[in-house]
């Protein structure tokens, strides 16, 4: 007897194929048969064969569930409401520990600074650091019985912090090898690679030789390196090109996170990049770029600072921000310009920059030029204020893309769907459950930008090939039943920066191992979810 039994449905298999009109049953977590027909209604055995539960697609599209290979729910699952909302949007698996960010390994003499600094990107959840291993917040996260699939990077900010906490200076050699270690002990625990953020602390401290090191490890285990670079702005070329001298010396398998030219006096250069990447393609690496279809960016705020004002850790950087002399440093380091770093304040100005999240609530739903107006105060000074007064508990949106070149980056062969979103319990920039809606509503249905079977392709079979998951993000006979059921006439993204919490429509159903996670629309109460883990060859 099958559990499940879905007929009438139009496949769109996850693999760039043409859709077709089949029945599929499945059995436990797998599905088990797929029988083609001619056209919705034509009869197949499967018709006649006993099921637990059947149910009529009614011409309606089934596609293989959603996976978001990058984004930012790293201690969601900690959090007894976990990530409905995703759940809503059609998610069946997603990929933490992406940007350098990770909860794991932890070293219990740095345990703190990583916590504190960690707080905001995490939503201020609780969770308890009670791990030092990768293979233990894996156990963690099981035992927390998941919503959704889970798999994990090891974050190059976590292996650093667990060396030498979050100082600004290069590590020995004796430390590089310490960190390997550390590395090879996360992907033998089944990480599926792992991730860099070099403009973020401790990550942005590194040189181009430990990221070598680092990623040489990886490639032996055939993991990905997924990388938010040095630089998305004036300096996005250049940034390509140290990911590309990576790849090519090292084989790696590449992913270039969110990719972007950030700023007005920047947008065009992705023609470069993407014209870079595909060349590495065409000599035989392996090399991709993740997007969001939004002309906004979210990140902590502390990002506007220069780098070495978060040397040490939040401690230290409030510190500094109590000194004169050193405030007046850090002021004219943001205004310097050619800017010296990845600097948020020159792609667009204070009036650019959203405070949608902070311990002040005062400040949220402003942008920062608003909030020094209200205080008439110097707009560089409030900055530095919001940080101290919020103990740099405060994230941002920023206003610094070009929707037009979004598009050619979605459009790329090269490139996936992603959301890089951060959960919250306040307000947060609505990628985090409106990404992947959106794509079917605006670049599918009505500007058709891509063809059906080429989106979802690039939200299913593309990510699940990347990361190495041979049993899911397509539709064939012994692939996990992680599926979608769809009303692709009236998918909606309804989630914007005011309305940031409104669910998406048209995902009437979602299977997540086989169990019916969302039914005709209503979410069930299960957590059909699992920690996924990279398997070794």
């Amino acid at each position: 007897m099958l559990d499940l039994l879905i007929q009438n449905a139009q496949v769109v298999n996850g693999k760039n194929e043409d859709p077709y009109w089949a029945d599929l049953g499945i059995v436990g977590d797998t599905i088990v048969q797929i029988c083609k027909k001619p056209d919705c209604n034509a009869p197949t055995p499967l018709g006649g064969q006993p099921a637990k539960r059947t149910i009529d697609a009614k011409g309606r599209t089934l596609t293989p569930g959603f996976i978001d290979i990058h984004c930012h729910s790293d201690a969601i699952t900690f959090h007894p409401e976990k990530n409905p909302l995703r759940l809503r949007q059609g998610f069946t698996t997603e990929v933490i520990g992406n940007c350098g960010l990770g909860a794991a390994p932890v070293n219990p003499k740095y345990r703190e600074q990583l916590r504190v600094y960690n707080n905001p990107y995490f939503s201020n959840i609780p969770i308890p650091y009670t791990w030092t291993t990768f293979a233990e917040y894996l156990q963690a996260l099981e035992e927390q019985q998941p919503l959704l699939n889970t798999a994990a990077l090891v974050g190059h900010g976590a292996l650093r912090a667990a060396i030498s906490g979050f100082e600004d200076r290069q590590l020995t050699q004796e430390e590089l090898d310490r960190m390997k270690g550390l590395l090879r002990d996360s992907l033998q625990a089944g990480a599926f690679g792992m991730s860099t953020g070099l403009i973020y602390p401790p990550g942005t401290y590194a040189n181009d030789q430990e990221i070598l090191q680092l990623t040489q490890v990886v490639a032996e285990y055939d993991g990905l390196y997924s990388t938010h670079m040095r630089n998305e702005s004036f300096h996005l070329v250049e940034a390509v090109e140290e990911t590309l001298r990576v790849t090519r010396t090292t084989g790696v398998n590449t992913e270039i996170s969110h990719h972007k030219a950030a700023g007005k006096k920047n947008f065009g250069k992705t023609a470069v990049t993407l014209d870079m990447i595909q060349r590495a393609n065409d000599e035989g690496y392996r090399v991709n770029c993740d997007v969001y279809p939004y002309d906004a960016s979210s990140t902590q705020f502390s990002a506007v600072l220069p780098p070495w004002a978060l040397g040490g850790g939040v401690e230290e950087l409030l510190k500094r921000l109590s000194d004169p002399q050193t405030r007046a440093k850090i002021i004219a380091d943001i205004k310097k310009e050619p800017a010296t770093y990845e600097n948020f304040y020159q792609h667009g100005g204070w009036d650019k920059i959203l405070i949608n999240e902070c311990s002040v609530e005062d400040y949220v739903g402003k942008t920062v030029e608003q909030i020094a107006q209200e205080r008439g105060r110097d707009p560089f000074e409030m900055a530095l204020d919001i940080i101290k007064d919020s103990s740099n508990n405060v994230m941002m949106i920023v206003f610094l893309l070009d929707e037009k070149e979004v598009a050619s980056i979605l459009k790329h062969p090269c490139s996936m769907v992603c959301t890089d979103g951060f959960p919250s319990f306040g307000r947060y920039h609505p990628r985090y459950i409106g990404s992947f809606i959106r794509v079917l509503e605006k670049y599918v249905n009505q500007e058709h930008l891509l063809t059906l079977p080429q989106a979802i392709y690039k939200m299913t079979g593309m990510p699940a090939a990347k990361l190495g998951l041979t049993d899911r993000g397509v539709i064939t006979e012994g692939a996990k039943a992680d599926l979608l059921l769809l009303d692709l006439p009236n998918v909606a993204d309804h989630s914007d920066y005011l309305h940031h919490n409104a669910p998406a429509s048209g995902v009437d159903f979602v299977f997540i191992n086989g169990v019916i996670a969302v039914d005709e629309g209503v979410q069930q109460s299960v957590c059909a979810g699992r920690v996924l883990r990279k398997q070794l060859s």
